[in-house]
């Protein structure tokens, strides 16, 4: 559910699922298969080149949300 997510903002992020998946050097079908449930089961290869194009460790793209005003690293406010 989470890797859906992140793969719906890094979309964003990207601009188009074409563009997203040049990045993440994958076909745009395997991502929006993905994404929409056509391919329901996850790959850790996925999880890991979105990571990779989104420049974050996989633990951050997938962990919990935080809130926008804490510090990624110690969770102080800020």
């Amino acid at each position: 559910m989470r890797l859906r997510a992140a793969l719906r903002n890094l979309r964003g992020l990207f601009g188009s699922w074409p563009c997203l998946a040049a990045a993440m050097g994958v076909p745009k079908t395997t991502i929006t298969n993905f994404v929409y449930g056509s391919h329901p089961n996850t790959t850790h290869g996925l999880a890991a080149k979105a990571a990779r194009a989104a420049g974050v460790p996989v633990d951050r793209l997938l962990g919990a949300p935080t809130a926008a005003d804490r510090c990624t690293h110690c969770g102080r406010s800020g």
